[in-house]
């Protein structure tokens, strides 16, 4: 087996994050630093350490969804004690991660695993996975804005591929308006920066869907388990 898939299916970490632990010389096999992805290791008579600990097989993973409120950072540990969002499932085994991230603001659909394949899967570009989110801007976009939008702007990180931009609500007093927009990409802060390439300002920001995972009513704050089902189906996009 692949040192990096052995690390991740142990539930340390993602397989993307595994990649880059082993190339900053965070891992050991049989006493000896790996530097190199893709490593070949016997998972029978190996001894594999990460950061100093030894990686142990997992028994069983775990899957769920949050929703995640504003206010909470996603990451493990915040070396500026903020509110991360481990604190909201600080009742779970430690050995779960988030997938991927919202912005300290943003509002509403976390995946949480210990499964590095199914993290991975996810997170990997080439399967374009759909993210769907509830943006409120300020003010009320122009149709030509809108369009820019779904054609692709230039944020800092680069062009972003075409989207789904769908105008829901105008509030009665033209303060703001409500937009459906559904991307396959994960760029840092996109959502929010597509807005502002076109002259808008986001003032509320909410992940309701992943793929076919839907938020639903799902309390903010609270977490649930994931579906067999919905394993199956997110593992299959």
């Amino acid at each position: 087996m692949r040192l990096e898939k052995y690390i991740a299916t142990s539930g340390i970490a993602s397989r993307r994050a595994v990649k880059k632990s082993i190339l900053a010389g965070a891992v050991t096999v049989n006493g000896e630093f790996v530097l190199v992805p893709g490593h070949p290791i016997d998972t029978e008579t190996d001894v594999v350490e990460f950061e100093g600990k030894r990686v142990e097989p997992l028994i069983e993973h775990i899957y769920l969804m949050l929703n995640k409120p504003a206010g909470y950072v996603t990451t493990r540990h915040d070396e500026r004690g903020r509110l991360t969002v481990m604190d909201l499932v600080s009742d779970l085994p430690d050995t779960i991660y988030p997938v991927g991230r919202l912005d300290l603001e943003t509002e509403g659909l976390l995946l949480f695993t210990n499964d590095g394949n199914f993290a991975y899967r996810l997170l990997h570009p080439s399967h374009e996975i759909e993210k769907t989110y509830l943006v409120w801007v300020k003010g009320v976009p122009r149709d030509d804005a809108v369009q820019r939008l779904r054609q692709g702007v230039t944020i800092p990180s680069g062009k972003t591929a075409s989207a789904k931009v769908k105008r829901l609500k105008v509030s009665k007093d033209d303060v703001s308006t409500k937009f459906e927009v559904v991307i396959h990409e994960g760029k840092k802060r996109q959502v929010r920066l597509m807005f502002k390439a076109v002259g808008y300002s986001v003032i509320r920001l909410k992940r309701v869907q992943i793929g076919s995972l839907r938020l639903g009513n799902l309390p903010s704050g609270e977490h649930r388990f994931l579906t067999p089902a919905e394993i199956s189906e997110l593992m299959s996009l």
